[in-house]
């Protein structure tokens, strides 16, 4: 019976906090040639097979959207990048902590693939796609 009630005033209360607000900030559609990024400092290895964090023009065709992700206050939270590679697997890895993000435009007549760069808030994570 405890157990019950206990559940019961959680979920009320639960119910009474506003809900987060995902939403998509801005978004851009670029045909590019490359996009690098460079790692933070001390960061996670990102040099893993089955991470891929450079996408160059060998692999750009994998690449289908760079997320840059802020908080509420709109400080920078890391990149997510969406892509699928060869085996077919569509891949959502968030780089957490500042990044560099190096996009290299296309040239009339070179190899290019249209990326779309999106600016989005923390809660949007959460909803893969």
């Amino acid at each position: 019976m405890k157990r019950l009630l206990l559940l019961t005033v959680f979920l009320g209360i639960l119910s009474l906090g506003t809900p987060a607000r995902a939403a998509v900030l801005s978004t851009h559609s670029k045909e590019v040639y490359a996009v690098y990024i460079v790692p933070a400092p001390k960061a996670f290895p990102t040099e893993l097979g089955y991470v891929i964090t450079n996408f160059g023009p060998g692999n750009i065709n994998f690449l289908e959207r760079v997320d840059v992700v802020v908080d509420k206050e709109g400080r920078v939270q890391g990149i997510q990048l969406v892509y699928t590679p060869p085996d077919g697997f569509k891949r959502h890895v968030f780089l957490a902590g500042r990044r560099t993000l190096i996009v290299q435009e296309a040239r009339p007549g070179s190899l290019k693939k249209r990326v779309l760069f999106r600016v989005i808030t923390t809660e949007e994570l959460s909803q893969l796609d």
